[in-house]
């Protein structure tokens, strides 16, 4: 399953982004992949017999470079629940250094990294 973070504002206790779906249950997994086909970062949350991948696009990069700059905790907020996606900022500074310069990614995937966050 996949849920889509479709924007993200800070907010006095850190970054939150917004998706449309429920969270109820879902715990997170501190790990994260990219899609290079939807240029897209995915942080990955648990479900009792599945996981579940949290698509975050270009759109939500700038809250991203942002909450890597000052350190502040991301949020993920649903319908019916929130959940601060942990270990993101070790994950995301991982993927960015791991991308750079690195065609295993795709080539849009590696030129959209490499100028946002350079």
């Amino acid at each position: 399953m996949k849920i889509y973070v479709h924007s993200a504002e800070k907010k006095e206790n850190g970054w939150v982004m917004s998706c449309d779906e429920s969270l109820q249950g879902l715990k997170p997994k501190r790990h994260m992949l990219v899609d290079s086909d939807a240029c897209a970062f995915v942080y990955i949350l648990e479900a009792s017999d599945a996981f579940v991948y949290v698509v975050m696009p270009k759109a939500v990069w700038g809250a991203l470079k942002e909450a890597l700059a000052t350190n502040e905790p991301i949020f993920l907020v649903g319908r019916d629940a929130t959940i601060e996606l942990e270990g993101i900022h070790e994950e995301v500074a991982y993927l960015i250094d791991n991308i750079k310069g690195n065609a295993n990614y795709g080539e849009e995937m590696e030129q959209a990294v490499t100028a946002f966050f350079a």
